[in-house]
């Protein structure tokens, strides 16, 4: 996945719709580093703007009479600040304390989209893609979006989703100080440029969903001669700085719960991929385990058939032999063949633990009953999991759920300290934050570190061991 600890969330959990949300309006909650302030002056205004740039012209879709302001995960369970040491406090009918964003779908609160919604038939405005240029919102500091249009001359698939989750983020928090403008990026050739234009316009940000090579290359420019990177794509090297990868991958739930194993005594680690499982990845898992104390036994990699899952099982028995603990990695319903086939060898000590990549029709079979599995709670994305998809027509995705958090800590430090406050500094702050993909903050490595619930399944379905830290 394109999100370790996220792998499957729009999968593993149905989306649900979140209720009430102009009663549950977020506070200005103020930690120095990150408002959230989303719709405390929205009853007084009345109209807000989608705008395409064409050339020669701006044509504006506007709607009137609606207040501003406007990603699987299930529940809203509890409401988190972000450490915030400071809070403004709002009108009594809008008090509510939630992280980082929500505006309600009802009368006080709507979508900058939401005129867009009304006036034409679909938000997905097809539109020639050498002649149009996209913007959310209409003043402030610019947060640079960059994306590659598909075959069709559109935003398509994964590049759509992260637009539009762009488009609600900076409704939900952008306040009239920031806005979201969206530049294609349609080969390595042009990048260079659109970076030296963002630059030159004072973009406060750079948020790039590109394939890695074009990626890499933004990453590689001087940090001063660009604003800073927020990568929601495959993770490249921030060797010159101020470049923030936000994606997890299946590393990081498999990490947590081979912790949570560690904890408990189980320290000896067999592991089982598919094939395909990079080998990179291989060496990193087994120096997580070492340096947690652990002993790595190796890996096993699996076919995706049951008999070729079953054959790898026998052959890695004097392996199973030593181990505590095993660690099953996939994106396939395979993974619990595997386990079926290690648990009928009879070996009783060994402690299961599976990824957050798994297909929830795994967890529906009886071989998967004990097994730990790390991944987001599923409360955040359920905040706006509702509006997503009655603005876009489209459930809410894992990258839309990643482009929605990029745009809301823009916004957020604008909003509590001015465009130049996106800086290092403040977009590693060691309190982290807290959005619709949990709990995160990013390092100066350009890495990005998550907190994970703990879970177990049975009876086929996911429950709650342990829920995710509420702080670093």
């Amino acid at each position: 996945m394109r999100c370790g600890s996220l792998d499957n969330f729009e999968r593993n959990y149905p989306l649900e719709n979140a209720e009430n949300f102009s009663e549950r309006i977020n506070q200005l909650w103020v930690n120095g580093l990150l408002s959230l302030a989303a719709c405390a002056d929205m009853g007084s205004r009345k109209s807000r703007f989608y705008r395409l740039r064409t050339r020669g012209e701006t044509v504006t879709v506007q709607r009137i009479g609606h207040a501003q302001g406007s990603h699987g995960l299930q529940r809203a369970r509890q409401a988190l600040s972000l450490g915030a040491v400071g809070s403004l406090r709002l009108t009594a009918r809008f008090i509510a304390p939630l992280v980082f964003v929500v505006c309600g779908a009802l009368a006080g609160c709507q979508s900058d989209v939401d005129g867009v919604a009304k006036n034409v038939k679909t938000n997905d405005i097809k539109a020639p893609s050498s002649d149009v240029e996209e913007s959310f919102g209409e003043s402030g500091a610019e947060i640079t979006l960059l994306l590659q249009k598909g075959g069709s001359g559109l935003f398509e698939g994964s590049s759509r989703d992260v637009r539009d989750a762009a488009g609600l983020s900076v409704g939900d928090l952008g306040g009239n100080q920031a806005f979201v403008k969206v530049v294609d990026v349609s080969g390595a050739a042009n990048v260079s440029s659109a970076v030296a234009a963002a630059k030159s316009r004072n973009a406060a940000l750079l948020i790039g969903y590109l394939p890695p090579q074009v990626t890499a290359s933004i990453a590689a420019m001087p940090a001063d001669q660009r604003p800073p990177l927020v990568n929601l794509g495959a993770p490249v090297p921030a060797t010159a700085g101020n470049v923030y990868n936000l994606v997890s991958d299946e590393m990081d739930s498999a990490v947590e719960g081979l912790r949570a194993a560690s904890a408990s005594g189980h320290k000896k680690v067999a592991a089982f991929a598919q094939k395909d499982f990079p080998q990179a990845s291989e060496i990193k898992l087994g120096d997580t385990v070492r340096a947690a104390g652990g002993t790595f036994l190796g890996m096993t990699r699996y076919d995706l058939t049951d008999a070729a899952a079953s054959d790898a099982v026998q052959k890695s028995r004097p392996m199973l032999q030593g181990a505590d603990t095993v660690l099953i990695l996939g994106r396939t319903a395979i993974t619990t063949t595997i386990e079926g086939a290690i648990k009928a060898g009879g070996q009783s000590n060994l402690a299961f633990v599976g990824t957050s990549a798994w297909p929830p029709q795994a967890y529906a079979e009886p071989t998967a009953n004990g097994t730990v599995i790390a991944m987001v709670e599923p409360e955040g994305a359920s905040l706006i999991a509702e509006r997503y998809k009655r603005h876009y027509k489209r459930t809410l995705s894992t990258d839309a759920a990643y482009g929605y958090d990029a745009v809301a800590i823009a916004s957020g430090i604008i909003r509590t300290k001015g465009p130049a406050s996106l800086n290092a500094e403040n977009l590693t702050s060691k309190t982290g934050f807290r959005g619709v993909t949990g709990l995160f903050r990013l390092t100066p490595s350009g890495q990005v570190e998550r907190r994970l619930s703990l879970y177990t399944i049975s009876g086929g379905k996911l429950t709650l061991l342990s829920a995710a830290p509420t702080s670093f």
